[in-house]
């Protein structure tokens, strides 16, 4: 191959790299682990990581399971999926995590829940499951995102007296993700409007179809944005 047709391959290879800012090569690329919110719809191939999937066109896999928690307590031995053991060490690009609901209504009914959400995530954010498995995380290589929860449907639900709980969560994912580099927080919040039926299932407590493709949207855009700014 001559110098001249060298350089005029790899200026064409910059070209069509320019053109799909999206696109993080040849990699295991993203990693989606959580709970049921990232699961439901996935019968109908509308799950969030499923609509993340077609929408950015790269390769995810999920491992979130329904009921899934961030950690067990001897009475929940029979739990079907404990969310840190769903992470295992590859070539990930990123890997999503979201957590911490179903652990907050089983372990304290939502309720005086401080010792559950300090062993989920402590106020200056360096003890607790999400900051150890966040570290490990970033200690293999990739880049992590702490998907938040949307905002819970306004007609009474399972969840309805989780709101507080959850909001504290949330602001603890955001310092989180402030003090330990590498690592992002991505609100839910702007997709899902928690008066609209449409936006929820018929349990209403899960996304609806239009719900999922609405997050899974919202973190295709934030992810490119993220990718974007670290160039």
């Amino acid at each position: 191959m001559t110098s001249r047709l060298y350089h005029h391959l790899m200026a064409a290879c910059v070209a069509v790299a320019a053109m799909n800012p999206a696109y993080a090569g040849a990699k295991d690329d993203i990693l989606v682990i959580g709970d049921s919110m990232l699961e439901w719809q996935s019968l109908r191939g509308a799950a969030i990581p499923q609509v993340l999937a077609k929408l950015s066109k790269r390769k995810v896999e999920s491992r979130a399971a329904t009921g899934a928690k961030l950690y067990l307590t001897g009475a929940e031995g029979n739990a079907r999926s404990v969310i840190p053991a769903q992470y295992t060490k590859g070539d990930w690009n990123w890997v999503i995590v979201n957590g911490g609901a179903n652990d907050l209504l089983v372990k304290c009914g939502c309720s005086r829940c401080d010792p559950v959400l300090d062993r989920l995530i402590s106020k200056d954010t360096t003890k607790g499951v999400l900051p150890k498995l966040a570290e490990r995380i970033r200690e293999d290589g990739p880049r992590v995102i702490l998907l938040a929860y949307y905002q819970g449907n306004a007609r009474r639900n399972l969840f309805s007296r989780c709101e507080a709980a959850v909001k504290e969560l949330t602001e603890r994912q955001r310092r989180l993700a402030n003090r330990l580099k590498g690592v992002e927080l991505v609100r839910t919040k702007p997709a899902i409007n928690p008066s609209n039926r449409r936006h929820f299932a018929l349990d209403g407590v899960h996304l609806s179809r239009r719900g999922t493709r609405r997050v899974g949207a919202l973190l295709a855009r934030a992810l490119e944005q993220l990718e974007t700014q670290s160039r």
